[in-house]
């Protein structure tokens, strides 16, 4: 099986938002062509760095020279190392926002694992192009960093949402306990999954086929999401 990939959006494109007004920089300045390349660059050494280094052994100097730009320039663009990982976390979060819709499709019989598979190869695809990062979004979050817990909470919110709705569907047609707390299951079965792609490696490490990781997940997954 061959996992999708996707090029991570994180530069002045990425930061516009919907207005499509391009951002300032640290000095006020509406950041232009050339400064947007200088601060994609600073993203692209900064998310380079966290394959090899912890976060908290980052500098910005360390950022600037993998960057091949002056350690001032780094403060141009950003107050803190926190910064630009908050950045790539943003980016690293958009994909999962277009997965809730996988939710509003047709669940039923077959139909549950094939869209809960359609949703872990997602989730794996996603991991095995952010897993640094989303790594240190999730490292940060649970020890109580607010910036990193609020961008994790951003980027899992609608997909919470969506998983929720339908335990809670299956509940009201008794094909779950009464007991069941949908909310908390909703994260719960997010959680499973997202454990999974960050673990993928070592699960494969016994020779365990990706299909068969994906297939088992899915099935739990629907299990969870359905009740059947």
């Amino acid at each position: 099986m061959q996992l999708l990939t996707r090029p991570a959006t994180v530069g002045v494109e990425a930061a516009m938002g919907d207005t499509g007004e391009r951002p300032v920089n640290k000095l006020g300045h509406r950041i232009g062509r050339r400064g947007g390349r200088t601060r994609e660059a600073l993203l692209a050494a900064a998310r380079g760095l966290l394959e090899t280094h912890k976060l908290a052994d980052l500098r910005p100097a360390d950022v600037a020279r993998a960057a091949g730009v002056s350690a001032p320039s780094f403060y141009t663009y950003f107050k803190t190392v926190d910064e630009p990982v908050l950045a790539l976390c943003e980016a690293a979060g958009a994909p999962y926002q277009g997965l809730a819709a996988l939710f509003d499709a047709d669940w039923s019989g077959e139909r549950a694992f094939e869209q809960a598979r359609a949703y872990v190869l997602a989730v794996v695809d996603i991991w095995a192009e952010h897993g640094p990062v989303l790594r240190i979004e999730n490292a940060l979050a649970d020890e109580g960093h607010d910036a990193f817990a609020r961008e994790r909470i951003r980027r899992l919110r609608r997909v919470h949402l969506a998983i929720e709705r339908r335990i809670a569907e299956a509940r009201v047609n008794g094909r779950h306990d009464s007991r069941l707390d949908a909310r908390l299951a909703s994260y719960e079965a997010a959680s499973m999954v997202d454990s999974v792609a960050a673990g993928l490696r070592l699960m494969q490490r016994g020779d365990t086929p990706l299909d068969d990781v994906v297939d088992t997940t899915a099935l739990l997954f629907a299990k969870l999401v359905t009740g059947r």
